[in-house]
Order: C-alpha cells, then structure tokens, then sequence
C-alpha cells in the first residue's frame, strides 16, 4: 500500500488541445528535431505539462512547459532509443523536410485520467510462489490499484510500468546508467546501486497501438525513465528508454 503511485492515462480527447500522440509535432522555436542513426527521429508524442489538471498533477514533475517525445526506429534496444525535449517556450511547426523524411504515426489528442498504480511482483523481484496469502488478501491487493491491467493498450506517465517481460526496470535503468551489464534475475544487486536505483520514475509507457500505426516490435512497448531530481529540475536530457515485446 506503501509504494502505490499516481498515474496518468493518456486517453482520447473529446475536447483537443496541445497534448497528442501521433501526428506532427508543435515543436517550440528554441528546439531542434532530434536525429537517429539512419534518419531523423520519429515524433511520438507531445505533452502539455499545464493541461494536467491540478488534483491529477504528478508531484515530481514541472507544472509548466512542454515535453516532446521523439524516437530512433533504428535503434529500438537502445537506452537513448527515445529523446525527450522540453521547453517552457511558445509552440511552434514541425521542420517539414525532416517531418517528411521520418515519417509519422497517426495522430490522437490526449487527455489525462488520474489512476492509482503498484508495482508488479516483477517490480519487486518477486515470484508468486513466494507469497503465502489467502484469496482475500489477493482481493484487498487487486482493490489498491484502477489502472488497466498489462494486456491492455495503454499510454502512461507516472506510476509503475506494465512489464510484458520479468525485469526489475529501476534496476536495469539504474545499470544503463552506470553503464554495467545488465542485472541477472536473483542475484544480489550492490547496496549503493539497488539504493541509487530508487529514484527512477516512470516518465512515458508508449504502446503498440494499430490505431496509430505504432508497432514497437511484435507489439511491444517503450518505457522512458528518468531519475526523480533531474525531472524536477526540468532536465529531460538524461533519460533511459527500455524496450519490451512478446
């Protein structure tokens, strides 16, 4: 109950504003659109941080300024997968010969539904078979949380993420991020690292979505992490993006 947090679901607009999925990005004057490996990036989403309503707001976020999300489709397993840029800036248009050159999804305007999400056993590092708990224990776990369940198309911020496969992301995250080998499942994790390993926050889950044309491999998803104190200090430039598909 202790570790259950705020999430935002990223859910058809009726009333369209500046926060969208898909599409061509409204790009800020004071940004420049991020390139790949073979290509420029592709747009993937963009959020206004002020849309938010107040009593769904994520409290380790800025309350102003826009967030643009862009991705490699070259280079899907890769932790700098997915570049995030913010600005505090006014909007602007999307740079057309490099819009055109990437490519794009189709386009979604979003609003956001406050949520409650707990961490998977996966999260925990944790088998079933490990808990001793009777049917209404399970009953009072399953009562805790409103998120939709992990087999269910879903764009989030904040919150836990909806693995498809077993990892303890805020690990993995914190080993990119010392450039280690990945964790093993099981294994003992050093006390500095699995302590610094803490501060990750889940920043955006982007799902395979056949109604975007987004497919992230066979249907899978992109997680976008960043460590707590960088996200408050408006600093979107550390992130780390894992991948998961079935």
């Amino acid at each position: 109950m202790g570790l259950v947090r705020p999430t935002l679901l990223l859910t058809p607009s009726p009333n369209p504003g500046f926060s969208k999925l898909g599409g061509r990005p409204q790009l800020s004057r004071d940004l420049a659109w991020p390139s790949g490996r073979m290509q420029p990036c592709v747009f993937l989403a963009q959020i206004d941080l002020s849309e938010i309503p107040p009593d769904a707001a994520i409290e380790w976020l800025p309350k102003q300024g826009r967030l643009f999300a862009f991705h490699d489709t070259y280079a899907l397993d890769d932790p700098e997968g997915v570049r995030i840029l913010f600005s505090t800036e006014s909007p602007g248009g999307p740079i057309p010969q490099l819009a055109e050159t990437a490519g794009s999804y189709a386009e979604r305007h979003v609003s956001f539904v406050s949520l409650k999400s707990a961490p998977s056993l996966d999260w925990l590092g944790l088998d079933d078979s490990e808990l001793d708990l009777d049917p209404k224990d399970f009953r009072a776990l399953g009562e805790l949380v409103d998120a939709p369940t992990s087999d269910a198309i879903q764009f989030r911020i904040g919150g836990y993420p909806n693995e498809i496969q077993p990892e303890r992301m805020w690990l993995s995250c914190e080993h990119v991020a010392r450039g280690l080998p990945e964790p093993v499942w099981g294994h003992e994790v050093a006390a500095d690292v699995a302590q610094a390993a803490e501060s990750w926050r889940l920043l955006l889950q982007i799902d395979s979505d056949p109604a975007l044309k987004m497919n992230f491999g066979d249907g899978g998803r992109l997680y976008v992490f960043i460590r707590e104190r960088h996200a408050r200090a408006g600093d979107f430039s550390k992130t780390v993006t894992l991948w998961q598909t079935y």
